[in-house]
């Protein structure tokens, strides 16, 4: 059975991101013997045409296509990705008749609603590496499709991380993420045990923590340095939890004495001064912080497992061991006021981190605490599938909040916000990586205006 892979995720802010995803599906497909190819529409300059081109020439039976976002879950400049994804299901149309399935991250939160809407044969739900393998082995013993599109919910986790086949990258134009979005990817767990009120990790890769040794995460960054990227961005949902596993897995860096640069995503109640140098001395090169607000109620309201307390702390060690550090921040949540909002700026501010990046609303997916909220006051009602797209925004601050944060920002160039396109946009994206810039863009915040001016 021939299978062609399809990545059509071709958002370039903050960064066009490498599938990681999809290259580990296309690994597990290589160990199983499965005859497939890999086309990744991110770079293509006529997605049309390469896609006709990858059919003819390799006349597919299956073409799955891996969607690892439904938007860009920024308010108010939203940007719809289903579109796109629809179009390219229908150029596929147009030049076979394979089947056409639909699985990642971003089709596993709206399964039922995106199938629909993109048209699709065959939606599958749940860790591909062995869902779709198998999915592939049910088509080819003649799998009973009926007369319309087919949903199958498997969300079987993955037990053993260790067991699963090396990503298979080959497919893809490793250079060219380099290059273009300044660094490569790694994954050294997956699972979130936390209870962020409208965070979806937990739904897409399940709530118990299951970790990669750390002798495996550093056989896969040796490749990805022999393949010459050498900076990459930790992709864990939260890198310093188990704070052991994230220590273990720097001191084997350590020990190979790897020259990798790395950046990640940590919890500020698990962030130490002797984890900050830990992290430094092993390559890291930057930390972004789950912060979401500066206000103890807000922090209560939003679920989070830390304190104000947590989050100065935590910038302290940070600033002492001169590492780079941002907070990202999330406005309008459940019992947001102006006044909560003026003092998560103002705290924030305080804690003087290399730069924030600052969200306003907060894009509703259901099976969410936040989903719970939503439908009790009114602003989803059941059955309703979300695609719309849903956002919350505290009512006390809908009439204010934009205006006030584009003033804040105005005053504080080393706060981006994504939603208003301030700080940061593609021009200025293109051009810094021109220079050759790697690793986070925010890290680069603090000499930004260096990069604003030249041409």
């Amino acid at each position: 059975m021939r299978v062609l892979l399809v990545s059509p995720n071709v958002e370039s802010l903050p960064d066009p991101v490498f599938p990681l995803g999809l290259a580990q599906v296309a690994g597990a497909l290589k160990a199983r013997g499965i005859d497939y190819r890999v086309l990744d529409l991110c770079f293509a300059e006529d997605f049309e045409e390469a896609i006709r081109l990858q059919i003819e020439d390799f006349r597919p039976e299956i073409v799955a296509l891996s969607l690892r976002n439904v938007d860009n879950v920024s308010y108010p400049h939203y940007t719809s990705y289903l579109p796109f994804y629809g179009r390219v299901v229908q150029c596929v149309r147009r030049h076979s008749d394979a089947l056409v399935v639909a699985g990642g991250s971003g089709f596993s939160l709206l399964p039922e609603a995106v199938l629909g809407h993109i048209g699709a044969d065959i939606g599958v739900v749940g860790e591909g590496e062995e869902v779709f393998p198998d999915l592939l082995e049910r088509i080819g013993r003649g799998m009973d499709r009926g007369n319309g599109p087919v949903l199958i919910q498997e969300p079987r986790l993955v037990e053993d991380l260790d067991a699963l086949p090396d990503p298979d990258r080959s497919g893809f134009d490793e250079a060219a993420y380099l290059k273009l979005g300044g660094m490569g990817n790694i994954q050294t767990k997956r699972g979130c045990p936390f209870d962020c009120i409208y965070c979806v990790y937990p739904l897409v890769e399940g709530r118990r923590v299951r970790v990669r040794s750390p002798g495996r995460v550093c056989d896969e960054m040796e490749r990805l340095l022999a393949s010459g990227v050498d900076n990459l961005f930790i992709v864990d949902n939260t890198f310093n939890y188990p704070v052991a596993h994230a220590e273990a897995v720097c001191r084997e860096i350590l020990r190979r004495r790897l020259k990798v640069r790395w950046s990640c995503y940590v919890n500020p109640g698990f962030f130490t001064a002797d984890l900050a140098a830990l992290m430094q001395e092993a390559g890291c090169t930057g930390v972004e912080f789950g912060t979401d607000a500066g206000h103890g109620l807000m922090l209560e309201n939003l679920r989070k497992n830390f304190t104000l307390q947590h989050l100065k702390e935590a910038s302290r060690a940070c600033r002492e061991q001169a590492l780079p550090f941002c907070h990202s921040l999330i406005l309008g949540g459940p019992g947001e006021t102006l006044e909560t909002a003026r003092t998560t700026l103002e705290e924030v501010r305080a804690m003087e981190p290399t730069a924030a990046i600052c969200m306003v609303g907060i894009r509703v997916f259901p099976r969410t605490g936040l989903a719970r909220v939503a439908e009790e006051e009114g602003l989803v009602r059941p059955g309703d599938d979300y695609l719309g797209p849903v956002f919350y925004l505290s009512r006390a601050v809908e009439d204010e909040i934009l205006p006030f944060i584009e003033e804040f920002a105005k005053q504080n160039p080393t706060w981006i916000l994504p939603g208003l396109h301030i700080n940061m946009d593609e021009r200025l994206q293109k051009k810094v990586r021109r220079f050759g810039i790697r690793g986070p863009l925010w890290t680069y915040m603090r000499r930004g205006e260096r990069f604003r001016r030249r041409k």
